[in-house]
């Protein structure tokens, strides 16, 4: 699929995300045996429902359909990045806001470590945890991986 579809459908798909108070995290359109798929992940602070993806499902095919962006058959499925999902952008982590999650990091002179701790801010260049030992403050380009917490 060419961007520039792609482009097309992000620009068809973002409204209809945004009336619901949710995000577009991520758009993918590849050919799944004679029709495309058309996969959206979305997301808004708090989380989101089920319900809230079926209502956005049900939104976007049907502005699809209307815009005749592809020829082709094809499918469109929404659904929510997941708990595995590694949080990557800040924008992922400005969306954790108050949620617990668990990071690797690595400083600059090699050192590892682990924390687990609420997201207490988000800023231009870090993230501040709230953990058991107290705040820390833990640079963006030090983190090597980063999860929500799983509560059981």
């Amino acid at each position: 699929m060419d961007e520039t579809r792609t482009d097309a459908i992000q620009a068809v798909v973002e409204p209809i995300v945004a009336a619901q108070d949710a995000e577009l995290v991520e758009l993918t359109c590849r050919p799944q045996g004679s029709q495309l798929f058309v996969r959206l992940l979305v997301d808004k602070v708090g989380g989101i429902t089920i319900q809230q993806c079926a209502k956005i499902n049900q939104a976007v095919s049907q502005a699809m359909e209307e815009a005749n962006l592809i020829e082709a058959r094809y499918t469109v499925e929404v659904s929510s990045p997941g708990l595995d999902r590694p949080l990557i952008s800040r924008r992922d982590f400005e969306r954790a806001l108050g949620e617990e999650i668990r990071l690797d990091v690595q400083s600059d002179n090699g050192r590892s470590a682990a924390y687990q701790g609420i997201v207490l801010a988000v800023q231009p260049e870090a993230v501040v945890l709230k953990t058991i030992a107290g705040n820390v403050t833990i640079p963006f380009s030090e983190v090597r991986i980063a999860k929500k917490a799983l509560k059981w």
